[in-house]
């Protein structure tokens, strides 16, 4: 039987072609795709791109905008009856208009932006700048995490938010959320640094010798590098060491070009340069108006009419004369039970070693057979020394001295009114517990000095003062095995001397806990002591101060465990054995730091209106003279750490000199 197969062989033909010609389709067809897909990709980088330069161009327009007259923080800075500062309501009005009006109105109009705003999160209830344009919807569950008082506080918290779209409609929508958070802070320029100098003149500005380590921002107009550390023998002699470069892990800022030649590979650590970048909103503060804004609201506080002008050079007769014309409504004049008048008594100083001439026509409170209760304001006409020998003693008001204050406590003593003196406050701590939780004046000098050993409880023993401190003179601290608790800010009309025991042993054990503001008129010294902060380690010291700033022997010949680097930001793990200084420290003219034998680790921040001296090297120190070779300190971490620690820009600091414009600090950027 012959078969009819002509027609099959059509068909089969036929179907191949159908086939090929489908497939050849599906080729031109993915390979248009493709295209359309490449060019969606390309227009997402090109206008993400665009959008971000201009997020940036917006940023940089803003300081110009915040120093406007509208927006000068001394119209809107006010004061209560209680002489604490709060801001007028009107403030976030005439920001937000400025804002909406000068920042975002303008830049609206690109073709690549679907919407535009700024989101308040300051507080735990962000919002719209501008409600007409909700960009990212509902902010019901948006992430806020802070919450500042915008009736007490300038700082503000912006969230920037750009939500792009693709112009050309044929290849299909792309679109893309930006935001970048925006601090605006009335707070000092150099707190936006982990180190710096100001000055750009010759000799003066930022000078690096040896191999420290900044993890954070540093600024300086005029930079000094070099590979050696200088330092000094206990006998004088002048000594250098090799050592790698310094390590600046995030950016060098300058409002000057000098800094330029000196970007080049040989002059950091593992050749890693950091960006130059132009700040060219520093804001210096006017210290001596700072200083004395602060000085006079605590003489207020206290009802004393004396005030601090200009430098202070007559600050001390001030004081005196206030307080010899403060008149409470118990006055002593002899002896009264309580109270007893003595023709010589030996000076307290002796107790702690030091030669002191006899008390001759003074006075003298001790508790050797009973507890002792105060509880009317008091004045002694002459020196008076306060002694808990056997029992507590407790004043509930104001205790007024013309002459010299001695306090030595061996039971808890405590002061719930101010403690006033014309001549010096001496302040001795034994043992148990002395608090005192008003302020604490002296026309002269104003000396803490602690023994307790509250290693174990910080809060339930030692000495502890919960008020401010005001000297005409001079301020010493002076832990010794203890812990100094101060919880208020410090005026030193002269110097101030926080100085530990010289003859420590191993870890340092003498500590001063800070949650203070500290101006001091004239030079400042630390040394053989750690620098604390309070409420577990959340807050600090920022010291101010007029002079020179010297920080010396600071756990000497200790070492971390363990030595070696661990990479980026170089930054030792946490342990026991050092602790950081928490605070951050500012001088109007110079400092000058060794991280040789020393072992510095600050938490915060370090900066020289003048001149910023910093000697160090890296490795293990048992003996200052052995120290390691250049060479042999390579990947160990740098005897010199300065960890910036953001967190001082959004807490309320009362004390702080406020500059006359919030300042622009930029934090996170998000691409979604």
């Amino acid at each position: 039987m012959i078969k009819n197969e002509q027609g099959n062989s059509l068909i089969i033909v036929l179907l191949v072609s159908l086939v090929f010609t489908v497939l050849g389709m599906a080729v031109v067809s993915a390979s248009i795709g493709g295209a359309k897909r490449t060019e969606t990709r390309e227009s997402d980088v090109v206008y993400t791109y665009d959008a971000l330069k201009l997020l940036n161009e917006m940023t940089s327009t803003l300081p110009e905008l915040l120093g406007e007259e509208k927006l000068n923080l001394e119209n809107f800075r006010r004061w209560d009856s209680n002489h604490r500062l709060y801001v007028e309501n009107r403030f976030d009005d005439v920001l937000e208009s400025a804002i909406v009006e000068q920042i975002l109105e303008p830049n609206r109009s690109a073709d690549y932006i679907e919407c535009m705003n700024v989101i308040d999160v300051s507080t735990g209830s962000p919002s719209y700048l501008d409600n007409s344009h909700a960009c990212v919807g509902s902010l019901t569950n948006y992430d806020a995490p802070f919450n500042i008082d915008k009736n007490l506080d300038f700082t503000r918290v912006l969230d920037v938010v750009l939500v792009t779209k693709n112009p050309i409609e044929t290849e299909g929508k792309v679109t893309r959320t930006i935001k970048k958070r925006l601090i605006l802070s009335p707070l000092p320029s150099f707190l936006k640094y982990a180190a710096g100098s100001f000055s750009d003149n010759e000799g003066e500005g930022f000078k690096l010798n040896g191999s420290a380590n900044f993890n954070g921002n540093v600024y300086a107009n005029h930079l000094h590098i070099q590979e050696e550390a200088e330092f000094e023998l206990r006998d004088g002699t002048e000594k250098t060491q090799d050592t790698p470069m310094s390590s600046i892990t995030g950016d060098l800022y300058s409002s000057s070009a000098n800094l330029l030649p000196l970007l080049k590979e040989e002059n950091f650590y593992k050749e890693d340069i950091p960006d130059l970048k132009h700040d060219s909103q520093f804001i210096n503060i006017q210290f001596q108006k700072s200083m004395n804004e602060l000085a006079n609201s605590i003489l207020t506080d206290s009802d004393l009419s004396a005030a601090r002008t200009g430098n202070g050079s007559d600050f001390s007769d001030s004081l005196a004369s206030a307080i010899s014309n403060t008149q409470p409504s118990r006055q002593i004049i002899g002896s009264d039970g309580y109270i007893e008048k003595v023709e010589v008594q030996p000076n307290p100083l002796s107790i702690v070693g030091e030669t002191a001439a006899p008390l001759d026509n003074s006075f003298i409170i001790e508790s050797a057979e009973q507890a002792m209760e105060f509880n009317d304001p008091l004045k002694v006409n002459g020196d008076l020394v306060v002694m808990s020998t056997n029992y507590p003693i407790s004043f509930r008001e104001q205790l007024v001295v013309d002459g010299d204050l001695y306090l030595v406590s061996y039971k808890d003593m405590s002061f719930n009114g101010d403690i006033l003196a014309t001549g010096d406050v001496h302040i001795i701590n034994m043992t148990g517990t002395l608090s005192a939780n008003r302020n604490i004046i002296g026309a002269k000098n104003v000396e803490l000095e602690s023994y307790e050993n509250n290693t174990l409880s910080v809060a339930s023993s030692g000495l502890k003062v919960a008020g401010d401190i005001v000297s005409g003179e001079h301020v010493f601290l002076k832990p010794f095995s203890t812990t100094i608790d101060i919880q208020r800010n410090i005026i030193s009309n002269k110097n101030l001397t926080i100085i530990g025991d010289e003859d420590d042993q191993g870890g340092e054990d003498d500590q001063v806990m800070f949650d203070s503001v500290v101006y001091t008129g004239e030079k400042a010294s630390i040394s053989n002591v750690n620098i604390i902060g309070a409420q577990n380690n959340e807050k600090q010291i920022v010291l101010l101060v007029h002079d020179n700033l010297l920080i010396t022997r600071i756990n000497e010949f200790n070492n971390y465990t363990p030595a070696d680097e661990e990479g980026l930001p170089y930054l030792p793990r946490e342990n026991n054995t050092v602790k950081p200084l928490k605070g951050f420290f500012y001088t109007e003219k110079d400092a000058e730091l060794y991280g040789v034998g020393s072992l510095f680790y600050i938490e915060g921040g370090l900066f020289a209106k003048e001149a910023l001296t910093i000697n160090a090297i890296r490795g293990r120190v048992n003996s200052i003279t052995q120290l390691p070779m250049g060479n042999q300190q390579e990947n160990n971490y740098s005897r010199f750490i300065v960890d910036y620690n953001q967190d001082v820009l959004l807490q309320r600091i009362e004390a702080l000199p406020i500059v006359e414009q919030l300042q622009v600090f930029s934090d996170e950027l998000i691409v979604d």
